[in-house]
């Protein structure tokens, strides 16, 4: 991306928008607060890169000289030189410090990167899923926009040898105006169910290189010529307007790409048509050699901020001032180096497009791929393969954090099956020949309590079934409020299943991710309160689990990490309760408490003492598999440990007297309203 002309008519202002674009994206994927609209910054290079290929292109064939094979010589010498370097050392890099799979993932999207497929990889491969590691922490995930740009680039000169002299200009105009606006259009229709296609392809993103083309047949029709200098002074500030707008008004919250990525794109369009002559005030001021400056190196300074971003990160998670300030410095200082050492070198390059091909992308690609695929044959051990110490305290760390949904006991599903509501293997506590009368019900707030509940239906004498929904709520009606819509119809198809479960039992356990649900709709607990009233109607007894408390901050790697990260350390987390958590389980409490045939329990006295609650126990074992789910060992462990020291804690201590006495079971009349099981 960040195209260089060769023409003799350079151009200060687009250097002075790229220094804007790259500071923009920096500045964004340092803190997201310092500019919430930054991530547009990739857009407006894309309206750059759309402009000056397409004006070159074009400017040649009008000239009767374009060649594909001299455009693809010039694409190699500018784009691949940079972009190789910063893959084969962030993959080197990736090897000696990121935990086996991470780096064996690097690897893989370094190939895939040199192919021009990132965005494609990212697309299909990257882990977006409940329990994903952060986005934020993927080395080369920055390079899906080079992947975008280098696939337009093999069809749009294609399409312009093949339609350009065939159409009338106005024709061609319309065509690829038409062809701009079908791509954000579908973008913007497509991006509730397919968020990452939208993000990452080709078709979704065309319209902001096409913008550009549309400027650049503008300027080779005359059109900026034509402008006086007020209205090329209205237009350069319309233009910046709508930049500085999106920047400054946009967030991550926002549909985008879509409709909302017209305004950046078209004022970069209007900023560079009103700036051809440098006639105004808005494209003197981008012509400022500190901006040009920045401009210069700002393809080498995209190509190594995101993974010295990336590794910090990954490391350390928070980037604060100091350290982000430093990494900017850094981002430059090496973007500087690069361009000096390998950008500028490589572009005088004069030798001919085969030679130019084989030393510049086959053999350093080459190199990468024979570094990947090495690192991905030895499971991204790197170094560390031949370690055997290394090897057996990964794995012992890795035991510990273990999630519920890793073993074959739990019933934790993406879409509950009716064969699922009869597995065998779902069963814990007392060996019986029957079908238990317990079952423990919820999402994955619910499954990580498998372990407790097991610890103590173990001591108690009774034994339970579980079956857990992924981010859908235990309800009884319709769960729309209050999910995802990527979720919704696996919580719908799950209904009836999860239904005849329920019906089955005669002791209902129900815990969930209270908060979350309570937060996407204040009326989330008051649906729920239905549902369990439901439930007391049909004679159930009916357990709630409170929330566990969330630890911010915690990173169930962090351990494995420093096994080869420098200098990492992973204090023992102890954070108060949130008032999320906390305003949640108090009235979940006071609900029991008021109603009959309802009890409550939660671990809030057992992991957490004087106000703080912690990740770990007290011999610094991890008991949590991420920030708000407790691993299994962890679930384990607690419940052991509650069972040890006290007892049958209550109301489990009621359970086995439930299930001995019938009359438990009749239908009970609530206070509240209810609905019909």
């Amino acid at each position: 991306m960040l195209e260089y002309s060769e023409k003799p008519v350079y151009r200060p202002d687009i250097d002075g928008l790229r220094a804007i674009a790259v500071l923009s994206v920096i500045f964004f994927h340092v803190d997201k607060a310092l500019i919430p609209g930054g991530f547009v910054g990739v857009d407006v290079f894309f309206v750059i890169s759309g402009f000056l290929i397409s004006l070159h292109i074009l400017q040649e064939i009008e000239a009767g000289q374009f060649s594909l094979l001299e455009f693809y010589r010039r694409r190699v010498k500018r784009i691949a030189p940079a972009m190789l370097t910063v893959v084969f050392l962030t993959v080197t890099v990736a090897q000696i410090v990121l935990i086996p799979e991470d780096a064996k993932r690097v690897a893989g999207s370094a190939l895939w990167s040199i192919l021009s497929m990132a965005n494609v990889y990212f697309w299909r491969h990257l882990d977006v899923s409940y329990f994903a590691a952060a986005s934020s922490e993927v080395p080369l995930l920055h390079l899906w926009s080079l992947g975008v740009e280098e696939q337009f680039y093999v069809l749009w000169p294609l399409f312009l040898m093949l339609a350009y002299r065939r159409l009338q200009a106005k024709n061609f105009v319309i065509l690829a105006a038409v062809a701009a606006g079908l791509s954000f259009a579908m973008a913007q229709i497509s991006y509730p169910h397919h968020m990452a296609f939208v993000y990452y392809m080709l078709p979704t993103r065309a319209g902001e290189l096409l913008m550009g083309a549309l400027a650049a047949m503008a300027t080779l029709k005359g059109l900026d010529q034509r402008l006086s200098p007020t209205t090329g002074n209205a237009l350069a500030t319309a233009g910046m307007a709508l930049i500085a707008g999106s920047l400054f008004f946009l967030t991550e919250d926002h549909v985008f790409p879509g409709f909302l990525a017209i305004p950046p794109t078209m004022g970069t369009a209007l900023l560079i048509l009103a700036g051809h002559c440098r006639k105004n005030r808005v494209s003197s001021w981008l012509a400022a050699k500190p901006l040009v400056l920045v401009g210069l190196v700002s393809y080498s300074a995209y190509l190594w901020h995101w993974p010295l971003l990336a590794f910090y990160r990954y490391g350390y998670t928070d980037v604060g001032h100091i350290a982000g300030g430093l990494i900017v410095l850094a981002t430059f200082l090496l973007a500087w180096l690069t361009y000096r050492f390998i950008e500028q070198p490589a572009r005088r390059s004069k030798a001919p497009a085969i030679r130019v091909f084989l030393r510049q992308y086959v053999v350093p690609s080459g190199a990468i791929t024979l570094l990947a695929l090495g690192a991905i044959h030895i499971d991204g051990y790197g170094l560390r393969w031949q370690s055997e110490e290394y090897k057996s305290q990964f794995a012992g760390l890795r035991e510990q954090t273990r999630p519920a949904y890793m073993f074959d006991y739990v019933c934790q599903r993406e879409q509950v099956k009716d064969a699922d509501t009869c597995n065998t293997h779902c069963v814990i506590g007392t060996t019986s020949e029957f079908e238990p009368r317990v079952i423990l019900w919820g999402d994955s707030n619910a499954a990580h309590y498998v372990g407790v509940v097991g610890a103590i239906a173990r001591q108690a004498g009774f034994h339970y079934r579980n079956i857990e929904l992924n981010s859908c709520p235990p309800l009884l009606s319709d769960p729309a409020p209050f999910v995802l819509p990527m979720r919704l119809p696996d919580c719908r198809n799950s209904a009836a299943p999860i239904r005849a479960a329920v019906l089955a039992a005669d002791v209902v356990i129900i815990s969930a991710s209270w908060s979350d649900y309570q937060k996407r709709s204040n009326t989330f607990l008051n649906a729920f309160f239905k549902t369990t009233n439901a439930m007391i109607k049909a004679g159930k007894q009916v357990i709630l689990i409170g929330k566990a408390p969330t630890i911010d901050g915690y990173d169930r790697h962090c351990k494995e990490k420093a096994l080869s990260f420098p200098f990492l350390e992973c204090p023992r987390l102890a954070l108060p309760l949130t008032s999320a958590v906390t305003e949640v389980n108090i009235a979940l409490k006071r609900y029991a408490d008021a109603t009959p045939k309802v009890a409550y329990f939660d671990l809030i006295p057992y992991l957490c003492k004087d106000g703080l609650c912690s990740s770990a126990a007290e011999d610094g074992q991890s008991l949590y598999y991420d920030k708000s789910h407790i691993s299994l060992p962890g679930s384990w462990q607690i419940g052991e440990s509650i069972v040890r020291k006290d007892g049958v804690p209550s109301p489990f201590d009621e359970v086995v007297g439930w299930l001995n006495n019938p009359e438990s079971f009749k239908p009970a009349s609530t206070a509240g309203e209810s609905e019909e099981l």
